[in-house]
């Protein structure tokens, strides 16, 4: 497996996007035309897996928080 040291995408023109990747130990940058389906995977993807990492709400158990909005409403 080869790891990117830099990864980025643009847009030169109107629905063109480009993903420019630059591997270690190099120092070529590859360009790579996608399409506007590819760009909206990526983004979504990256998203949910930066999100996922960072972000992540803790599970609680559906009785339990059944029973504490119960509790707070009584008082």
């Amino acid at each position: 497996m080869t790891v990117a040291k830099l990864a980025y995408l643009t847009s030169p023109a109107p629905d063109r996007y480009l993903l420019n990747i630059q591997i270690f130990g190099s120092d070529e940058l590859l360009r790579f035309e996608i399409a506007e389906c590819h760009l909206a995977n990526i983004v979504c993807d990256g998203a949910s897996f930066a999100l996922r990492k960072h972000h992540r709400v803790p599970e609680t158990n559906s009785q339990e928080s059944a029973n504490v909005r119960t509790d707070n409403r009584a008082q």
